[in-house]
């Protein structure tokens, strides 16, 4: 049995459509069982039922944060010893920057369940955040200010919310104190670490990170006078900001972050809000840890 796992909610509603036609293509060489969540984080209790029913392969039909919540959910069952099934993903989402690395045909509904038939599969490497496991990206400051104040009430929606709010952000962030491992204390507009190459929609953050690498990308931002940024931001749309000079770039497999005094450590991964559980905030990545479609 195939679990078909929805967010209706994903892009504005461009889920269930989405959805009807991936059920339609994957019956026609398996049987499918659907699973639809009914509230925002609901796909951890739906993967949970999918478990129970015996899934051999899990689809989801959403966008990065049904993705990240499907894949804390598969990384839980696998840490309690459950073997869990390998994960394909139809994007309907805003963004969809997973699919971007995962290089599968995601917006393809025919050609997706035909590479869920063939049944061949590969294993990639997923962060971890705190306690937090991310299958893109998790990031500290300007995209955790965007987020915090896109849950503000606004008469904007979708990707016209998260332009004009990030354009707000843009003037009106101040920046995060942050010292990651034996650096030294410094004001950052951000600070990234990548298992996927793309982030926030458009921002090839880190151009050369792979998913089955082994390794985060860790991307710092320093501080950018506020006429700056957007030059900076428009850098790495292009993938070229890592030659900036307020712009460091490494890889490795452990980070520690510790933030500036009386400074509420918060991070978002794949999208998602936390807080963060302990200064200093430990931050490595998984190998091999997620089974996908191939």
């Amino acid at each position: 049995m195939l679990a078909l796992l929805v967010n209706p909610a994903a892009g504005q509603g461009r889920a269930a459509p989405r959805a009807d036609a991936m059920e339609r293509a994957l019956s026609a060489g398996a049987t499918v069982r659907r699973f639809t969540t009914t509230g925002h984080g609901d796909e951890a209790a739906q993967v949970a039922r999918a478990l129970d029913a015996g899934a051999q392969g899990l689809v989801v039909v959403g966008g990065d944060g049904a993705v990240h919540h499907a894949t804390r959910a598969l990384h839980g069952a696998a840490h309690q010893g459950q073997t869990v099934p390998p994960l394909a993903v139809c994007a309907a989402g805003t963004g969809n920057d997973f699919v971007k690395s995962l290089g599968t045909p995601s917006h393809d509904v025919a050609a997706l369940a035909a590479l869920v038939h063939r049944g061949r599969t590969r294993r990639i490497d997923l962060g971890l955040i705190g306690r937090v496991p991310f299958c893109n990206a998790a990031g500290l400051g300007f995209d955790v200010d965007v987020l915090t104040r896109m849950q503000r009430p606004s008469p904007w929606r979708g990707t016209a919310a998260y332009v004009m709010t990030a354009l707000t952000a843009l003037r009106g962030f101040r920046g995060l104190d942050l010292q990651v491992d034996a650096t030294a204390m410094a004001r950052h507009l951000m600070v990234v670490f990548a298992n996927g190459h793309v982030f926030g929609g458009a921002f090839r953050i880190a151009p050369s990170a792979r998913l089955d690498d082994g390794q985060l990308h860790c991307v710092q931002i320093g501080e950018v006078a506020r006429w700056q940024r957007p030059a900076v931001l428009g850098l790495a749309v292009l993938g070229r900001h890592l030659q900036h000079p307020a712009v460091a770039s490494r890889k490795g497999t452990t980070f520690e972050l510790r933030a500036g005094q009386d400074t509420p450590l918060r991070f978002e991964a794949d999208g998602e809000l936390y807080d963060a559980p302990a200064d200093p905030l430990q931050v490595s990545v998984l190998p091999a840890a997620l089974a996908v479609y191939c």
